[in-house]
């Protein structure tokens, strides 16, 4: 029975300015698409530990990195977003705020006694 291990959950694409898709050549159809990666135990995550951006095509739905990009106006566009649209949502969080929770309940307990 496996009772932790990584998960990953994807981040609302956010549409990109400027630039063209470097295979179908499509204007101004690029979004960017984020993946977090986070541990977890039974199914409960506790923390990040990692980040995925790719540039997405919304006609071919190619997946780029930045290395892909030539567009200069889209890779500033993409690193924009990477930095400041893809945040990590609150809820990989939960796992450390329950054991966190527990840890305090139990110590003030102790101190009641």
């Amino acid at each position: 029975m496996i009772i932790f291990g990584t998960g990953s959950s994807t981040i609302q694409p956010k549409k990109l300015e400027g630039g063209n898709c470097p295979y179908c050549n499509t204007e101004n159809n690029m979004w960017i698409q984020g993946y977090k990666k986070y541990v977890h135990v039974f199914w409960i995550p506790f923390f990040p530990i990692g980040k995925k951006v790719y540039s997405v095509c919304g006609h071919c739905k190619g997946a780029f990195e930045k290395n892909e990009i030539q567009s200069q106006e889209l890779i500033q566009s993409f690193e924009y977003s990477k930095n400041n649209d893809i945040k990590t949502p609150w809820y990989h969080f939960i796992g450390l705020a329950i054991l966190l929770t527990g840890i305090s309940l139990l110590t003030i307990l102790s101190y009641l006694r």
